[in-house]
This record gives structure tokens, C-alpha cells and sequence, in this order.
């Protein structure tokens, strides 16, 4: 085997074995189906390096990662203060049917409120309010699923 093939076939071992590092389809199965959310940095800048070596793979990368859901960190939540002391949170449809424990806590990891919501196919446009209160430290957003790490948001009082 010449050095020109054998170059070729490591150049085409090192493509295909490296295109699951481009890929949050492969990457991140639990994001799958997500339905918006933050895009994950650097699953795009991975995909947008598959544009390099050709307009199919980078194109194919992106489709599969936005359309599956994989591209984002996580669903959108969206909170508002009120002024008295609460806040409130309108949650996503969800396209399979669990329970969300909701819970506001400090920094120091003191429980201020929690709320249990169902989610689910059947179930949209749904807002749970959580008291706050007037914290003397910072406080979070924990969202459990039980079935994945739960997830922590930082509320900010104004």
C-alpha cells in the first residue's frame, strides 16, 4: 500500500468514525423531540464544521439535529414575577404523559415552595405559581422529572 492510499484510508476511517462527534441526534438522546429551548453551542459549531469537508454532510448534520429536537439544551420555560411575591410558570405541551416537581429553593438549598404538575399530551397551555416570597439570598427554579438530573434555573427578584 502507497503512502497516497494509505492516507486516503485513514483520512476516510478518521470522517467516519468522527461523525458521531458532530451529531447531538447521536450525542444527546434525551434531548430528542425537545421542542425549542437554548441551542446547545457546540453541537451547532460541530455541525457547522461538517459544512468544511462538504455542503451534504454539514447540511444533513443541522436537519437531523434541528428537526429532531437534539440541537437544543432544553425546552423553553417561561416565568413571570408578580408583586406579590410569586412567580409564574407557564410549561411546555409535552408529547408523553409524567409528572414535574416544581420547587423554589435558596443557594443554601432551603425549600421555599413546591407544586407537583402533570404534563402531557392531552394537557396545553398550563401555569403553576410558586410563592417566592422576599428572599434574603438568591433563589432557583428546580424542575424534576424523575427520570432525568433535575434542572435548576436562577430567578431573578426585581
Amino acid at each position: 500500500m502507497t503512502n497516497w492510499t494509505r492516507a486516503i484510508a485513514l483520512s476516510t476511517m478518521l470522517a467516519f468514525g468522527s461523525t458521531t462527534v458532530g451529531c447531538g441526534y447521536i450525542l444527546h438522546p434525551e434531548r430528542r423531540g425537545n421542542s425549542g429551548g437554548t441551542i446547545d453551542g457546540t453541537t451547532l459549531v460541530f455541525d457547522l464544521l461538517w459544512l468544511i469537508p462538504g455542503i451534504v454532510p454539514g447540511v444533513v448534520f443541522l436537519i437531523v439535529d434541528f428537526s429532531s429536537g437534539a440541537m437544543y439544551v432544553g425546552g423553553r420555560v417561561a416565568m413571570n414575577g408578580h408583586g406579590n411575591g410569586n412567580v409564574a410558570i407557564k410549561l411546555n405541551d409535552s408529547k408523553t404523559a409524567h409528572q414535574l416537581e416544581l420547587r423554589v429553593v435558596t443557594a443554601s438549598h432551603k425549600v421555599i415552595d413546591t407544586k407537583v404538575a402533570a404534563v402531557g399530551p392531552t394537557i396545553h397551555g398550563q401555569t403553576v405559581e410558586l410563592h417566592v416570597g422576599t428572599p434574603t439570598e438568591k433563589v432557583f427554579l428546580q424542575i424534576d422529572d424523575h427520570e432525568h438530573p433535575a434542572v435548576q434555573v436562577p430567578i431573578e427578584i426585581l
